[in-house]
Order: structure tokens, then sequence, then C-alpha cells
């Protein structure tokens, strides 16, 4: 019984999912709900007072673009500079709507927590609804999360 107790905390110990606190720095994210989405590379710029953070993994790709270089809260929608984009088969951008009905906007949200100066990292989270060019098709990415990811100053040489 002993066996089979010490068997089944090892096994509960060594769950199947990733504990953001194991990948520093990390970038994930839930697609469609169901769909658990971990960047495999990833970097974050700023370029022209505009941060630009990006993630690929095999399955798809997440580019936010914002017009800040601050910690602060920004939104997502047709009408909005900023933007975000999930890109798999298709591409799908906060910057298009659905359509049909006034219903099917784009929207989201990004909460940048912490430009950290010294390190030269950033952190923050997201989440969007965003549609393809045709307004046909959406996308739902939810509880999405960039954790001390290293950033990039880029300065343009004329």
């Amino acid at each position: 019984m002993k066996k089979i107790s010490l068997l089944l905390l090892v096994l509960f110990s060594y769950n199947c999912e990733d504990d953001l606190s194991d990948n520093i720095p990390a970038f994930q994210a839930i697609v469609n709900g169901n769909n658990h989405w971990v960047a495999d590379d990833f970097n974050a710029t700023i370029q022209n007072n505009q941060l630009y953070v990006n993630g690929i993994s095999p399955f798809g790709s997440i580019s936010i673009v914002v017009n800040t270089n601050e910690a602060n809260q920004y939104d997502f929608s047709s009408s909005s500079q900023n933007l975000a984009v999930f890109q798999d088969t298709l591409q799908y951008s906060t910057q298009n709507d659905g359509i049909n009905s006034i219903a099917y906007l784009s929207e989201g949200f990004l909460d940048i927590q912490d430009f950290d100066n010294i390190n030269s990292t950033i952190s923050g989270n997201f989440h969007f609804d965003a549609y393809n060019g045709t307004g046909e098709f959406t996308v739902n990415i939810s509880e999405g999360v960039f954790y001390k990811i290293p950033l990039n100053y880029s300065v343009d040489q004329d």
C-alpha cells in the first residue's frame, strides 16, 4: 500500500500541464477555448515607440503591436491602432470585423504589467477575438500571457 501511495504521489507531482513558473521566459495562450498554445520562439521589440511582441509554435503564431513603450492597459478593436493577430492556416486580426452584424466585432485587451529596463524583459497578459480578412471566420485567444520575454530596442537609421 505504501508503494502505491508513493507512486500516486510521484505521478501527481509530475502532471501534464505546463506551469509558467517552470518556463521562464514564456509566451502562451488558449486558442478557441481548448487548445493550449505555447510559443517555441518569441521576441519583443520596441521601435519608433511601438511595441511588437511575437511568438510562434508549430500550431500558429501570435503577434501583438501597440503604440507604446510603457506598462499600461490597451484595447484591441477594428477602430484601434493597436493590433493582435493569430495566424494558422488563416490570418485572423483584430483589425477585421465579422460579417452580417454589428455584434461580430473584433475586440481584446492587453495588460502590460512590467517593463524591466534593468534586465530588458517584458511581461503581461492578453486576450482577443479576431476575424479573418473576409470576416467569415473567427478565433478566440484567451488566458494569454508573456512572461519575462527578452526586450530589444531597435533604432531606425536614416
